[in-house]
């Protein structure tokens, strides 16, 4: 979705001055694909998706470096590498936590100076129709991996739950979100940390959420959530205690169609404005002036 997706939609907004591909990072062990590929990044800016980079080995990586215009990596939700110090000129973000977290983490991470982090921020999946969220009586959904959720078993019975497990049909799977206005978007961020830095996962769920129309229910501690919602949106829980959740729906469930489902929508609608292609293009746009 992030690899992908972004570089179409840099194609058909950014094509008067750059040009996108997407290509497969080989693993060393490959030496001709290697060195087809460090030839064809002459002169160009490199993003590496993840870890990417780490399939290259240190000194395809350091041939790399002498060529490329320059090089940047897209941590997305965990901390890539470790790599060399100085082959990463920009470490990019898609949440603002994650770019907190990478800035404070930056000496462990790359001591080099010049070494930089930058936010691009993450999309809404283009494959969603706007506004297609259903206008009439309140419909509960979740959408995505079980294991990232809390969802009390007597929701799930009512809720529209695909079940998704990163296979099979994704195109109907991401149509199903539109059969849903209330999308619980509630989860446990990880506490773990990679070389003292903590990975952070971009708001993902409440982006694609936002461009349907929808409205979500959301615990504080998801990171970005009250930075793209306000602390004051009215369906946060404090918690993913079964109880906690419970009580958000049943009240949102009470509450639809009047004035605090109102509100909630004109955040979400604001959301969606956020991240729309045009936007995230601008921080991209910035960082590639870098070089």
């Amino acid at each position: 979705m992030r690899v992908d997706q972004l570089a179409a939609m840099a194609n058909a907004h950014l094509s008067h001055r750059y040009t996108f591909e997407v290509a497969l990072a080989p693993k060393s062990a490959r030496a001709n694909a290697c060195r087809r590929f460090v030839e064809g990044c002459k002169g160009a800016i490199v993003i590496f998706h993840k870890s990417a980079a780490s399939n290259l080995g240190p000194e395809l990586r350091a041939s790399l470096k002498k060529v490329a215009a320059g090089i940047c990596v897209d941590h997305l939700d965990v901390v890539a590498g470790p790599f060399e110090p100085g082959f990463v000129d920009v470490h990019l973000a898609a949440s603002y936590e994650s770019e907190r977290m990478l800035c404070k983490g930056l000496p462990a991470l790359d001591p080099t100076p010049g070494a930089q982090v930058r936010h691009l921020r993450h999309h809404a999946d283009p494959r969603l129709v706007s506004g297609s969220a259903p206008v009439s009586g309140f419909k509960l959904g979740y959408f995505g991996l079980p294991e990232n959720v809390v969802l009390p078993s007597e929701l799930a019975k009512e809720a529209v739950v695909p079940g998704y497990n990163g296979k099979g049909d994704v195109n109907a799977f991401i149509a199903r979100l539109s059969e849903a206005n209330f999308h619980i978007c509630t989860r446990d961020p990880s506490s773990a940390l990679t070389r003292g830095i903590l990975s952070s996962k971009p708001f993902t769920k409440g982006f694609n959420a936002a461009v349907i129309g929808a409205n979500v229910l959301v615990n504080r501690q998801v990171h970005d959530a009250e930075y793209y919602l306000g602390a004051d949106y009215p369906y946060f829980v404090d918690s993913t205690d079964v109880s906690a959740i419970s009580e958000g729906v049943e009240r949102a469930s009470k509450e639809f169609g009047g004035a605090q489902w109102g509100m909630a929508q004109t955040r979400m609608l604001d959301v969606a404005r956020q991240v729309a292609p045009s936007e995230v293009m601008v921080e991209l746009d910035k960082i590639l002036r870098l070089f």
